[in-house]
């Protein structure tokens, strides 16, 4: 059953004004009762209620989530049609990509095969980490777990362009393996530490089933993966290439750390280079610490706990009960059999639904979309008064040099061979390969340069995103479906909708962060001259004032500095859009389209809880403040001084 989100109880209290003049407290409009359905309001007082009315007052969210959103319908279109190309790959399975899905579907959802396999595929992992006698065998344990089974745990290893030079790829060392939680998780709630508790205890009862201590082991390795969280740099930093970027050579390694066998460690993990990038310096700092004999125990059991997070959807059904991230007893083995096909075969997935999603109607409505956007944001960096001559000219090369990765890679093509059942396959073996050529596949780039093209996201992700370090935007096939990007709603809404996310993207080269890069990503902040620099920090300050000046709930305000960059992007994209046109009906589309891409269900505590950790601000925000600033908006919606989101002219926000 669903349940039924009273979606005005948001409506009444979220919406916010913007004062004009800042910093004053904003203006905001009355509480309406909640006893009776609220009226739709004016554009001008809640533009995003006035779009968004009949979404935000019928609309339902699953019984099984907190919120609901225009991505996630997107979303459960993308699941359907994944549902379906599996369905059909068991049918005929006649290519590569069909052969492998089929495989791989068939004995995930052979449960019988699966128990009488039990965890036997992973008991060598076990046997290699449990023998170990010292923290050097526990390395070098590590480093087989990573080459043979894909399993990163308190060394977490991956290969990228060097940001300096992003002609080259640079081996970095990134943060623990936090079985997908965020710091936030840790600090601002006990989610992070409930979820690894329950793995590490679940993964001590299948190893051993008559320990008795499993509780206190237990309460130790959380401990110590708590002390390394809280070691990391804050959110707010987490795109602060200054901190992040530290080119350590092998003997300042050495020096940094005091128990970690720096050359055993490269070395079995089946490296050799002499210089790495440390992601984090201080959580890096803080696992060395930790890393003594007195913990051995704790850092096995953790370890072990890793791989059997890796490997949890493919472990048989009956040991899967203590995983609290894989319990959901509501859905059907199909369906949590397509969904692993989803998480483990994406690419292979990706080209059967790219090629049924992006026909030649929407990428030729897709291509003239880029081509409209990319001119408009060049017009707006020529005729921009924050910058000056030369500056303007660094711009416009690092925006006519941006890749476009649009729909999905035709040029790939399954690299596995997985074997069916008939040959003596089974589920854990296969995943097991999988995971193993994508860790060699990865250090084959230690010996290429990086190639700017390479995709950073599957076909069919729900997302889009731009690269700083090798100037890309990859707009996925999923973001082409018929629920993002429909050609029977006209050009003009497709802007506001699609057009905005691709327009966002391209302004994040041009944003707090992306500001810094070059047109081929190199960090280099002073690529343009040092008084636009300044100028734009100014910029900066104001959207950061601006946004915290915006009231959620009527209390609470947007962190302005974490979402700084994220702000920045949306305030551009729409610049970009509205200088597309001057016809006024054009317009109300693109804005309306732009407000109904961030419509959103969302209960108050899924609201504190974004305003806590994401860097995008809620999507009411999204909309109201950033039309606020429009001054297109002001025109075809004949705003006045009197409506709720009036601000004055000269406080309104300019990117350009």
């Amino acid at each position: 059953m669903k349940k039924k989100i009273v979606s005005l109880l948001l409506l009444l209290v979220m919406t916010a004004g913007l004062c004009a003049c800042a910093p004053e407290e904003p203006v905001m409009p009355q509480p309406k009762q909640t006893s009776a359905v609220a009226e739709r309001p004016k554009p001008g007082d809640d533009f995003y209620e006035y779009v968004n009315y009949d979404f935000l007052t019928k609309a339902q969210v699953p019984y099984d989530s907190k919120s609901y959103t225009r991505m996630d319908q997107i979303s459960k279109e993308l699941e359907n049609d994944i549902y379906s190309i599996v369905d059909r790959c068991c049918k005929e399975g006649k290519t590569a990509e069909e052969t492998q899905i089929k495989t791989l579907y068939e004995q995930y959802t052979d449960t019988d095969a699966r128990e009488a396999a039990g965890v036997a595929p992973l008991m060598p992992i076990t046997a290699m980490i449990e023998k170990c006698k010292t923290t050097d065998e526990l390395i070098s344990a590590m480093g087989m777990l990573y080459q043979e089974y894909g399993v990163s745990s308190f060394f977490n290893f991956e290969i990228k362009p060097d940001m300096a030079d992003t002609s080259i790829n640079r081996l970095y060392l990134f943060r623990i393996n936090t079985m997908g939680n965020m710091k936030e998780n840790f600090t601002k709630t006990d989610k992070g530490i409930e979820n690894i508790g329950d793995i590490i205890k679940n993964t001590i009862s299948i190893i051993d089933e008559k320990e008795t201590n499993s509780l206190k082991r237990t309460q130790s390795a959380v401990s110590i993966v708590n002390d390394i969280v809280y070691a990391m740099l804050d959110s707010k930093e987490e795109y602060n290439i200054e901190k992040h970027y530290k080119l350590y050579s092998r003997d300042q390694l050495k020096k940094m750390f005091k128990n970690i066998n720096v050359d055993l460690m490269i070395k079995s993990f089946g490296f050799s280079e002499d210089k790495i990038i440390v992601y984090d310096e201080g959580s890096a700092k803080k696992v060395d610490e930790l890393f003594t004999s007195e913990n051995l125990r704790a850092l096995k059991d953790y370890t072990l706990a890793c791989a059997m997070y890796t490997y949890g959807d493919a472990l048989p059904p009956s040991s899967q009960e203590g995983f609290s991230y894989l319990a959901n007893k509501e859905k059907e083995l199909q369906r949590k059999g397509k969904m692993f096909i989803y998480d483990n075969l994406p690419e292979e997935l990706g080209i059967i639904y790219g090629k049924e999603i992006c026909t030649d109607e929407v990428m030729n409505m897709a291509d003239k979309m880029l081509k409209d956007i990319s001119k408009s944001c060049r017009e707006l960096i020529q005729n921009s008064s924050r910058f000056s001559g030369d500056s303007k000219k660094k711009l416009t090369e690092k925006l006519d040099n941006i890749i476009f990765l649009v729909g999905y890679n035709k040029d790939y093509h399954t690299p596995y061979d997985l074997l069916p059942k008939e040959k003596g396959g089974t589920l854990i073996g296969n995943l097991i390969s999988i995971k193993k050529y994508n860790v060699k596949l990865a250090k084959k780039k230690l010996s290429k340069k990086a190639d700017r093209s390479t995709w950073g996201l599957t076909p069919i992700t729900v997302d889009a995103v731009y690269s700083p370090l090798s100037n890309t935007v990859t707009i996925p096939a999923a973001m082409l479906s018929k629920a993002a990007f429909d050609p029977e709603l006209g050009e003009y809404k497709n802007l506001g909708m699609l057009g905005h996310v691709i327009a966002h993207e391209i302004n994040h080269a041009f944003d707090s962060l992306g500001i810094n890069f070059d047109k081929n990503g190199c960090y280099n902040p002073e690529f343009i001259r040092k008084a636009d620099r300044d100028a734009y920090k100014i910029l900066q300050k104001k959207v950061i004032d601006y946004y915290q000046n915006y009231k959620i709930l009527g209390i609470y305000s947007i962190d302005g500095e974490k979402t700084l960059a994220e702000n920045i992007a949306d305030i551009g994209a729409i610049e970009c859009l509205v200088n597309i046109t001057d016809n006024k009906e054009n317009i109300k589309q693109i804005l309306e389209g732009e407000a109904q891409e961030w419509a959103a269900l969302t209960e108050i505590t899924d609201v504190l809880t974004q305003l806590e950790s994401n860097e995008h601000s809620p999507g009411e925000a999204r909309v109201n403040a950033v039309v606020s600033s429009v001054d297109k908006f002001y025109e075809v919606y004949d705003i006045k001084e009197s409506d709720k989101m009036y601000v004055a002219p000269e406080n309104r926000i300019k990117v350009w």
